[in-house]
């Protein structure tokens, strides 16, 4: 315990209160190095009036020093400096190379302050003066010296305690000096840095650790404002120069005069959160993207459809109806027999007429929906739609097919056959091809649909990007099936797209 004189502007230190003394508590083990009995006698009555619970061991010779010192541990020792077989620096050393924390107390006659000074460097806890006058102060100066080994032992305990939790906490730790020097950096920041050792970090400047030179400014700037940061993101520079994202809480550690020691702090990797943040915002995107390009495709189909229905079936009606006006003049007009034969004529032509505008019909039915799916299954479906497309294009088709003794169920036949019709206009087509193969197979719990055609390679690599909205497009519906879809470009031999659609679904396939 410190008190300062309020005259004098001095401190000087007095024991600790008793109710203070839990280092009291307990049997005292305590060494005496005295070869004097009558000074022994005294150490022993002045100490035993402090500490009633306390055991006293004596040495008086030097052949007994070694072997009582290893019978310790010991919680005090008195020592007088001048013995006849020894002296007090001597008995000191010996003893803190054995019992580092252990207190000593020089209790000697001689009163020379040189020596009290190298002791005191040696690590002597108290020197006290055998005199009347001074002795008296022995138990004091055994109380302060026994609390100032406590507090030794519990502050290297908990520094004990913070080495373990610094080198074993999984968050990176470090301590920075304002020029750059790395002060301190715990297992996890070394890691996460990817640098070999401590000393090899240690070498680098911490200002040449962030990637970028404004994402620096913006920290220091920060730090310097309000002297704390928090959850604040930048990337750091690892040893092999890949960057990496770091949430950073940092601290500015000032001194009385306020003015900044150092900055420390905990840095955490947040690389993977970042990453996975971006494929959300891209996720997100492309959903977005997908969604309008869905739409555009409905209204693409839509026109297409108005511009059938109106360019041809329109067209067709207003012929019939021109004939059948015409047949109407001739038969009402009074006409002769040779009228009467003309319209009969007519007449006779109009049921062509009437089955061209059927097979019209027919014909935009099919494209949005091919009956052939629905009759005859999806094998069926995709022949026809390959002998169509090879007729519509010119572009020789070849067929093969393996799962004629399985069919699927509608929905999803129909979503297999989108997906090849999409294949042969927006990568067999705009490839170019000349000629093209179209294999369906089962591959054990999988339809495997492949399409092949021998046009630019370039067509492949450009819709098989990521954020190409055809294959977007095509590999949602292959995902809603629990399926893929993969394009590759072969070198001099076109294009590959693979689709793959699980059958094992309750209820999916029936094989007869």
């Amino acid at each position: 315990m410190k008190s300062r004189n309020c005259k004098t502007g001095r401190t000087r230190i007095q024991p600790p209160d008793r109710k203070e003394r839990i280092i009291m508590s307990g049997a005292l083990n305590i060494l005496l190095v005295e070869d004097n009995p009558d000074d022994r006698a005294l150490v022993i009555r002045e100490l035993s009036r402090e500490f009633p619970d306390r055991h006293f061991t004596h040495v008086s010779e030097s052949k007994q020093l070694t072997s009582t010192l290893e019978r310790g541990p010991w919680d005090l020792v008195v020592t007088d400096y001048e013995l006849h077989w020894s002296d007090g620096i001597s008995i000191l050393l010996a003893v803190k190379s054995r019992w580092p924390d252990c207190p000593v107390i020089m209790f000697t006659g001689s009163g020379n302050e040189e020596i009290a000074v190298q002791a005191m460097k040696a690590g002597l806890d108290d020197y006290v003066l055998k005199s009347p006058k001074h002795r008296a102060r022995l138990s004091a100066a055994a109380v302060l010296a026994l609390d100032r080994a406590r507090q030794r032992r519990a502050l290297r305990e908990a520094e004990t305690r913070y080495q373990h939790l610094f080198s074993r906490v999984p968050v990176g730790l470090f301590c920075v000096a304002l020029d750059g020097r790395i002060i301190e950096a715990n297992p996890a920041m070394i890691e996460m840095l990817g640098y070999p050792n401590r000393q090899t970090l240690f070498e680098v400047d911490a200002n040449s650790l962030f990637a970028s030179p404004t994402e620096r400014r913006r920290w220091l700037a920060a730090v310097q404002r309000s002297g704390v940061v928090e959850r604040f993101e930048l990337r750091l520079r690892r040893c092999d120069g890949k960057p990496i994202w770091v949430e950073i809480n940092a601290r500015a550690v000032k001194d009385e005069q306020g003015r900044t020691r150092h900055r420390e702090g905990s840095a955490e990797d947040i690389t993977a959160r970042k990453r996975a943040e971006e494929r959300l915002r891209d996720s997100r995107e492309q959903l977005r993207s997908l969604i309008a390009y869905q739409q555009s495709v409905r209204e693409e189909e839509r026109s297409r459809l108005a511009r059938g229905v109106q360019h041809e079936v329109d067209q067709a009606l207003a012929a019939l109806k021109l004939d059948l006006a015409w047949v109407e003049r001739r038969l009402t007009g009074g006409a002769g027999p040779s009228s009467l034969s003309s319209a009969l004529e007519r007449l006779e032509k109009l049921p062509e007429a009437v089955d061209a505008i059927t097979d019209t019909i027919r014909k935009i039915a099919s494209e949005l929906r091919p009956p052939v799916l629905d009759e005859s299954g999806l094998e069926a479906a995709i022949e026809w739609q390959t002998r169509e497309f090879e007729g519509r294009t010119g572009i020789k088709c070849q067929f093969d097919s393996k799962v004629r003794n399985a069919t699927l169920e509608p929905e999803r036949a129909t979503a297999v056959f989108r997906l090849f019709q999409e294949t042969l206009t927006k990568i067999v087509q705009q490839a170019k091809a000349t000629q093209a193969s179209v294999h369906l197979r089962v591959e054990g719990d999988k339809l495997v649909l492949e399409v092949e055609g021998n046009g630019r390679t370039d067509t492949g690599r450009k819709i098989s990007r990521a954020r190409s909205l055809d294959l977007l497009g095509m590999r949602e519906r292959a995902i809603i099936l629990d399926g893929e879809v993969n394009i590759s470009s072969r070198h001099g031999k076109g294009t590959l797209v693979d689709v793959r659609i699980p059958l094992h679904r309750p209820g999916d396939l029936k094989t007869n």
